[in-house]
């Protein structure tokens, strides 16, 4: 294999070089990488039950990483030195930037504070040893998800006055994060033993229920991309994938003919709901949902044509287009807080300047991530987990929101982190 830690993208691919004085160093650490690695877990796992459990972990994650400081600066000083950092932090500056000239400066300021949960970043890197754990521990947060979503399915209880089908959070957010976990799941079947391979099916078939239950086409188009993107990816990087892409396809075959055999009605409804705004699209009709957003899109593009390369600022999208009028007529457009599309947002309230920040820094780390990739095959995972985030964030505001930022942060975390000392390819 080659050696990555002397690759010129990054120079700490190899754990050694990124370890810092995190071992052995003079310094004293009073709490200690298993503490730490059991607070990521337990916030990766109050993450998707509520705003409430999810601000506890965070937290609790960030009390402990204060703690530990001193023995984790060097390791942050290695990460913050890296290309893709510099460029996202970059990108967030100029976002910050951008409140001066906004019309809405307090609404620019509460979606700044949302940027924070970048902060998982730096906050989990430090354990990139238990790379194995911390999956792990986003595996079995999504099982945590899935249990409340089946106490609503079956059990008919309620939160807010709504069925917990699709969680206690958002709706976008439990499609996501089932999702991804489903993504995971196919890939851990034929990249590792049989043992993990009788375990992935069965949870991969209550990841699909949990998508179809959340009923979110965001999620469904992200993963249909990364089907097709990571699959040739990992083909391009790893020796023998084919045979294990086949193999995924045929898993995933089985999988939706069992969920189609015990969901059969609601998931045959979904079919048809997709295929028949298929159809009015192609007849130029557009269903309700796809036109409310194509309104809304282009309304933001008009406020954005007013000032193109700095944008409206964060935060005046809401005033910016207040006096826009698309004619649309089928609600009112004006009472959503953003344009739902990352990209389209961050044109309008960054402008090019922005957007171009945003674009390269996603460039930089696919780069990053197909490197480590090519070094552990077994990442694939989290890897598809990004392409599923980045796809879904052209139909919904992910930026905006720390409910929707949080899992592709740490999607994009466990995607590049350093190897370990030897390859993680394998899970047995």
């Amino acid at each position: 294999m080659t050696d990555l830690s002397l690759h010129p993208w990054e120079s700490d691919l190899d754990w050694r070089n990124a370890q810092g004085t995190t071992r052995g160093g003079r310094w004293c650490d009073i709490v200690g990488e298993p503490a730490h690695l059991v607070a990521a877990i337990f916030a990766m796992i109050m993450e998707p039950i509520s705003t409430a459990t999810a601000s506890i972990g965070f937290t609790t994650l960030c009390v402990v990483a204060a703690l530990r400081l001193p023995v984790l600066w060097p390791i942050w000083r290695r990460m913050f030195g890296q290309t893709w950092i510099k460029l996202l932090l970059l990108w967030i500056v100029w976002t910050a930037i951008s409140i001066a000239w906004s019309p809405d400066k307090q609404i620019g300021v509460d979606r700044l504070s949302h940027i924070k949960f970048f902060a998982w970043l730096p906050l989990l890197w430090p354990l990139h040893r238990y790379w194995k754990w911390l999956f792990g521990g986003f595996l079995f947060s999504t099982m945590v998800l899935q249990g409340i979503q089946i106490s609503g399915e079956f059990f008919g209880a309620t939160h807010h006055g709504g069925r917990l089908s699709a969680g206690m959070r958002h709706p976008t957010m439990a499609g996501m994060w089932n999702a991804i976990a489903l993504s995971c799941w196919l890939f851990l079947s034929v990249s590792a033993g049989w043992r993990v391979l009788f375990l992935s099916i069965p949870m991969a078939a209550l990841s699909a229920f949990g998508f179809f239950w959340a009923g979110q086409r965001a999620a469904l188009v992200g993963i249909l991309i990364e089907i097709a993107l990571a699959n040739i990816i990992l083909g391009i990087v790893a020796k023998g994938w084919i045979r294990k892409a086949i193999t995924r396809g045929a898993i995933g075959i089985l999988i939706l003919g069992v969920v189609y055999f015990v969901a059969g009605a609601r998931m045959a409804a979904k079919i048809q709901q997709v295929s028949k705004e298929t159809t009015q699209s192609l007849r130029g009709d557009a269903p309700e949902m796809v036109e409310t957003r194509i309104a809304m899109w282009e309304m933001s593009l008009i406020a954005w044509e007013k000032s193109p390369l700095f944008g409206v600022g964060l935060g005046g999208y809401r005033k910016a287009t207040a006096e826009i009028d698309v004619d649309y007529k089928r609600g009112n457009i004006h009472s959503y807080d953003t344009s739902h599309s990352t990209y389209i947002m961050i044109l309008t309230e960054s402008g090019i300047v922005g957007l171009g920040l945003f674009l390269v820094w996603g460039v930089a780390f696919f780069v990053r991530a197909i490197v480590c990739l090519r070094a552990d095959p077994v990442r694939i995972g989290a890897f598809g987990g990004t392409i599923i985030w980045f796809s879904a964030g052209a139909f919904d505001s992910f930026h905006t929101r720390g409910v929707f930022l949080t899992v592709g942060v740490i999607m994009i975390a466990l995607a590049v982190m350093p190897r370990t000392t030897r390859s993680t390819t394998s899970l047995t």
